[in-house]
């Protein structure tokens, strides 16, 4: 909010942290490998296994979205093994994929910040398959590097830390009752300093 974010903003970050947290569930709960960028090889985990694109049936519509995005923004040639099992029941598939386009997509946050907070948030998870399946959306969403991913890391480190400690203290939430208003001209916290901003002087 102190940086000009509205509540839908906010609204906006809460629901790709809600829809990748749930594809975290799912991918980890049913044992699928990673398979962005390389299809994995060796002894198969997966606890239902992924439909093949040309037997997809009624999901074959949807597929073909997913293949076409997985191409220009993941780089693979292959619809992701998570789409695949939900294939399974195409009305569902075709419900979530809707979800994973709007909530993703860029509205009043940016589709970098958004590619970040998902990362984020699969990284939170313990999520290896969808660590790696938004990798290469972060790194050309968000222009970042090797460098550029540690520096997020870095960040998820830390609020991991302080939610912690948080927690294990039992400490309440400081401000419950904050509104946009309250950071625009006149607000009571139009002056505060936020995160990482240098102490003050003396």
């Amino acid at each position: 909010m102190r940086l000009g974010t509205s509540e839908q903003g906010l609204t906006e970050i809460m629901a790709v942290a809600e829809h990748v947290n749930s594809l975290a569930v799912l991918a980890e709960g049913f044992s699928l490998r990673p398979d962005v960028l390389l299809q994995p090889d060796g002894h198969a985990t997966e606890m239902v296994a992924p439909v093949e694109a040309h037997a997809a049936g009624a999901a074959s519509e949807t597929l073909e979205q997913i293949s076409v995005w997985a191409k220009s923004t993941l780089g693979i040639d292959h619809v992701p093994a998570l789409w695949r099992v939900l294939a399974r029941h195409p009305r569902f598939l075709a419900a979530t994929w809707s979800k994973n386009c709007l909530v993703l997509g860029p509205a009043e946050i940016d589709e970098a910040t958004k590619a970040c907070a998902a990362l984020a948030v699969a990284m939170n998870a313990q999520s290896a398959y969808m660590t790696a399946y938004l990798n290469p959306w972060v790194r050309r969403a968000a222009s970042l590097d090797d460098d550029g991913l540690v520096e997020l890391g870095a960040a998820v480190m830390h609020f991991v830390a302080f939610n912690t400690i948080a927690h294990g203290m039992m400490l309440e939430p400081p401000f419950t009752d904050l509104r946009t208003a309250d950071f625009g001209a006149g607000g009571r916290y139009v002056d505060a300093p936020g995160p990482g901003s240098p102490p003050p002087a003396g």
